[in-house]
């Protein structure tokens, strides 16, 4: 784990159980998209079935690498959905004996997207656990998830990571100084943010154009807001690459509001508008990621509370 940027604490606590073998049957990682929850899963599951301590070398550690290991069963959504077929599938396979006489182990990314049908066949896993199984439920909105599954679990949030060790990660594997820092600031905390930027320059290219964008949009009409709109809502990625760039803009705006600095075109804007604005681009986030509600229509609501 010693590869994984960040999650001190989280790396702490999984190696301690670990070592102690005291490993929970079910866990729950809590926090934004792309700080490392899914990284950190993985780098778990090698811990545990590989015999070198997660050598990262030998074919255990690069069947999960791969998502072929045999004792490795990994769910990711479908359409904004995971369906009951899925955990269903999942219940059997912990159910199985182990191929390496370690652990079963199960990892269920955006597991907010489960319906109550899944999250109750969860449940029942979680009542009757099979023995030698490990399941990890990994969400961004855990709010979404049953109470009474958020009671079986055992907990683990994360964090933002900070700019100094994305920017002391980027230098070690050979980015000079100045790209290191920029890439950093444009992460947001964000690991995974952070190594797209630095493997894609287009990605770079996009969020500053869409910096840029912002610092105009005050004196914009809606006409030109919606057209905007009609240009990127159709692709999913696009839209949540966009409103984390809105988020990040005025969450910025809102601690220069705080120190007296000068935030630009927004400076006739009161704290609690920024507040609120930080507000609605979130409820946009949660409603264009997990409903079925008229994704061109969110977007352009929220342009008009810009």
């Amino acid at each position: 784990m010693n590869n994984i940027i960040g999650h001190e604490k989280q790396k702490e606590f999984l190696i301690k159980v670990f070592l102690n073998k005291k490993i929970p049957h079910a866990f729950l990682f809590v926090g934004e998209d792309m700080v490392g929850k899914k990284t950190l899963a993985f780098a778990f599951a090698k811990l545990i079935l590989c015999d070198n301590n997660a050598c990262q070398a030998c074919k255990t550690c690069t069947d999960i690498d791969k998502r072929i290991s045999p004792d490795l069963y990994f769910v990711s959504d479908e359409n904004n959905n995971i369906e009951i077929d899925k955990i269903r599938a999942v219940r059997e396979f912990l159910r199985l004996k182990s191929y390496s006489n370690k652990k079963k182990i199960a990892i269920i990314d955006n597991a907010h997207l489960m319906g109550n049908d899944a999250q109750n066949s969860i449940l029942k896993l979680l009542e009757e656990p099979p023995e030698n199984s490990i399941l990890i439920l990994i969400t961004s909105f855990k709010e979404m998830i049953l109470e009474t599954i958020k009671s079986r679990v055992q907990e683990i949030n994360f964090n933002k990571v900070s700019r100094k060790e994305i920017e002391e990660y980027l230098i070690s594997k050979g980015t000079d100084k100045r790209e290191a820092e920029e890439i950093s600031i444009f992460s947001g905390g964000k690991v995974g943010q952070a190594i797209e930027f630095l493997n894609d320059v287009s990605k770079r290219e996009f969020f500053s154009k869409t910096i840029k964008y912002l610092e105009q949009i005050k004196d914009q009409e809606f006409d030109k807001r919606f057209e905007y709109v009609k240009e990127i809502y159709e692709d999913k990625e696009v839209v949540f690459e966009v409103l984390d760039i809105f988020e990040r803009f005025f969450r910025k705006l809102m601690f220069l509001k705080i120190f007296n600095k000068d935030s630009g075109s927004f400076k006739d804007y009161s704290l609690l508008e920024i507040k609120n604005i930080i507000e609605e681009i979130q409820k946009t986030k949660y409603y264009f990621n997990n409903t079925n509600t008229n994704k061109k229509l969110l977007l352009e609501n929220l342009m008009i509370n810009i």
